[in-house]
């Protein structure tokens, strides 16, 4: 089995043929999952181009080829085992190619094109040979219609006869193609076009050899319903080297990558709007951790093999896999976020509910320095903790993350792996993309900030006010694991007014009639502006909050005392009343309490 990284041009360039095995399903792609981000990877390239920026060559995917034995005057073959339905794609995109330039004279264009449509020349069977790729028999005919475009009522009569998603692709690719040539300067964007197909777009072909079986990987990547990921592509890339460096690959698949068989890893998150199983984007975090470089996980083959041969950081392929191995496991406990385990499990926990999968490439080059031993590891974490905890309470943006933890790896290897190092680079982050708020501006969000409307989801008040439960535990304290949902309470209810009267005895009106009176009480505009703060909410069980969260305060306070075992609670033994300066007073401790909790780093 060999790899090669060949451009949508090189893929049909001579005289081939790509055949699709009887036993393959028909094209299944559809515009929503494949053809709509195919066309924003190849646009977004082509824009690139057109504004003259360089980069590197855009990774569209992986196929698996097996070369058929010919004779005579048969056109040479390979059978598709894996990557049907993207070889059919790119014809189809070649063929709206050639039909958009035609439209506007672009004729050097689409004869070129025409090239890496059909083979010419001598050919045994003509009829089939001439096709540089030929399709299950079903979409046969359709492929046909498509590639010949005798003429453009024959497709369109075809698609309402049969339906053929085949048809469709061509119909969408040629509008989508069209669109982008007509946006100005038609001849000079189709030639763009072409170059982006002929220089600016990768695809590895993997080609088997004489000693692998087609018929056993096709069943290991189709019938059993495994697609060809870029852990596969990366799987076979390092069992490739270990048999070219005699190591024995046998044993070090059983030994190391046979756990990344399990079904943990094969289990898909979210990763930005798509889902990809956690093995890539273990993968992919453990590339982005080496140099604190972004890897695009759609090019995680191309970008992981070229470190490879580029840096050679690995001895023997038995090395890789065991820094693999140890970097999987921290990885692992990222995930699960056991907050029992020790000795960061409730660190990972708090991540994982405020959800900065950012983060991940940063720990894992912490968590498995070399030089973590001698290092205060877990004072770095507490200073992450504390710029993300403060940043999340002050409402600052998350959307520079990605950067700034990469920035933080390279800044780490460049000064040093060390505690103060990490603070420096936290304290030089300025703005509010990227600033660690200290405890003046940190005092005055937590204070005055409605986080209940304005902190989403919920879910990361939860464990701010978890977090501060934890603290409130001292050593006299039991140790309590709290299993039970906790829903967020308003101390003083939303709805205040008919429960709850003012200071002076009596009961506000109904907030929409004071305004529409236009009476201002200043006493309920000030209970109204702190409802949503941190000082007036907690957590209580599902079942006790429904069943106090409107009775006036002589009734709530003690069923919260009596029912609840919550630290966070206790507090509200002290307090017969519950007014305007209580939730302010509570505002200020449980800010003395989180900047214990989140410490700034003495200046």
């Amino acid at each position: 089995m060999k790899a090669y990284a060949r451009s949508i041009f090189h893929l049909f360039d001579g005289k081939r043929r790509y055949v699709v095995p009887l036993f393959q399903r028909q094209y299944v792609w559809n515009r929503k999952k494949q053809w709509e981000p195919l066309w924003e990877d190849i646009s977004r390239v082509a824009e690139r181009r057109w504004e003259n920026e360089t980069g590197p060559p855009h990774f569209l995917g992986a196929m698996v080829l097996d070369q058929i034995r010919t004779y005579g005057n048969q056109v040479p073959a390979h059978l598709i085992i894996d990557g049907q339905q993207r070889l059919t794609t790119f014809q189809i995109i070649l063929a709206a190619l050639r039909e958009v330039a035609r439209s506007v004279d672009a004729s050097d264009f689409s004869d070129e094109v025409q090239r890496y449509l059909e083979n010419t020349g001598i050919m045994e069977d003509r009829d089939e040979e001439r096709f540089k790729m030929w399709p299950s028999k079903v979409d046969q005919e359709a492929f046909r219609i498509v590639i010949d475009q005798t003429f453009s009522k024959e497709i369109e009569s075809y698609y309402k006869k049969n339906g053929s998603l085949l048809v469709q692709a061509y119909q969408y690719f040629h509008n989508t193609v069209n669109d982008y040539v007509m946006t100005g300067e038609a001849k000079r964007r189709v030639e763009n076009l072409y170059q982006v197909l002929r220089q600016d777009l990768e695809v590895v072909s993997i080609e088997l050899d004489g000693d692998d079986d087609p018929q056993v990987i096709f069943e290991t990547l189709n019938a059993r319903g495994e697609p060809l990921l870029p852990s596969d592509l990366l799987r076979n890339f390092l069992f490739w080297r270990a048999s070219r460096k005699n190591e024995e690959k046998d044993v070090l698949y059983e030994k190391y990558w046979l756990p990344f068989d399990q079904k943990f890893w094969k289990h898909e998150e979210r990763l930005g709007r798509l889902k990809r199983p956690r093995i890539d984007i273990f993968m992919q975090h453990f590339l982005e951790c080496q140099e604190g470089q972004e890897v695009n996980i759609g090019r995680l083959f191309h970008e992981y093999k070229t470190w490879i041969n580029d840096r050679n950081p690995f001895e023997t392929v038995e090395a890789e896999l065991k820094s693999l191995t140890n970097y999987a496991g921290i990885f692992r406990q990222l995930i699960e976020a056991n907050p029992e385990i020790l000795p960061y499990g409730l660190f990972f926990w708090r991540l994982k509910q405020i959800e900065v999968g950012t983060i991940y490439p940063l720990l894992l080059h912490i968590l498995n320095h070399p030089n973590q031993a001698e290092q205060d590891v877990a004072g770095m974490l507490l200073d992450l903790e504390s710029y993300l905890f403060r940043r999340l309470i002050c409402g600052l943006t998350p959307k520079n993350y990605n950067r700034i933890f990469l920035q933080l790896i390279r800044d780490l290897i460049k000064d040093g792996f060390s505690r103060e190092n990490l603070q420096k680079s936290l304290l030089h982050m300025s703005g509010d993309a990227g600033m660690w708020p200290d405890d003046r501006i940190f005092g005055e969000a937590l204070g005055s900030r409605n986080v209940y409307l304005e902190m989403k989801p919920a879910q990361r008040i939860v464990v701010v006010l978890k977090a501060i439960e934890d603290t409130l535990r001292q050593e006299k304290n039991e140790r309590m694991l709290i299993q039970s949902p906790l829903t967020i309470e308003h101390i003083m209810p939303q709805s205040w007014e008919k429960t709850w009267p003012l200071s002076d005895g009596t009961y506000a009106k109904e907030r929409f009639s004071r305004i529409v009176e236009g009476i201002h009480n200043t006493g309920a505009d000030e209970r109204d502006s702190l409802l949503h703060m941190f000082g007036n909410l907690t957590l209580l069980t599902h079942p006790l909050n429904s069943a106090v969260s409107n009775a006036p305060w002589e009734e709530k306070r003690p069923e919260i005392c009596k029912q609840s075992a919550l630290a966070l609670n206790r507090y509200f033994q002290e307090y017969p009343n519950w007014d305007v300066e209580e939730i302010r007073e509570r505002g200020r401790k449980l800010f003395d309490i989180a900047i214990t909790i989140w410490p700034y780093p003495t200046v």
